[in-house]
């Protein structure tokens, strides 16, 4: 979260401690307030901004806008509608999934191709029972003419 450290109240420094190895070293600062900013360098200002006072001054005003819940004579509008909506169809047949899977590493093994070039379909019969349908599979020219054990002696 970025901080305006030009808007940020100043405090006054109680105690700078160093901490880190060579090469990593971090200056804490601890403040007035209670916060401690951590910096690359240590401070010779007796005073320096603090970017967690913004931070707990905006949280601050999200739990108060949180715990006061705006009253309004107005009448809020419903969430649902007088419609019976569309149900999303989910897929719990983990049989479906199981024989789409195994279906798909056979293919994958046959025809030495990736297994993201392979695409299983399944829908919903009459019976409302979800099967496998068609398989798609995408392949680059090389594994094609591999397939087809075309070379480029080979006349068309």
């Amino acid at each position: 979260m970025k901080v305006n450290l030009k808007k940020a109240p100043q405090r006054e420094i109680l105690e700078i401690e160093r901490s880190g190895e060579w090469g990593k070293v971090d200056y804490r600062h601890r403040l007035t307030c209670g916060h401690v900013e951590i910096r690359k360098r240590p401070s010779s200002a007796p005073k320096i901004a603090c970017s967690w006072c913004v931070v707990a001054e905006e949280k601050q005003q999200e739990l108060q806008l949180l715990s006061n819940p705006v009253r309004s004579s107005a009448r809020l509008p419903q969430a649902w509608t007088e419609e019976e909506a569309e149900v999303p169809y989910i897929d719990a047949d983990g049989e479906t999934d199981l024989e789409s899977s195994k279906l798909r590493a056979g293919l994958v093994l046959a025809l030495g191709c990736s297994p993201e070039s392979v695409e299983v379909i399944t829908e919903v019969d009459e019976n409302g029972d979800l099967s496998a349908r068609y398989v798609v599979v995408f392949m680059d020219i090389v594994v094609a003419k591999r397939l087809a054990r075309f070379d480029s002696d080979t006349p068309i």
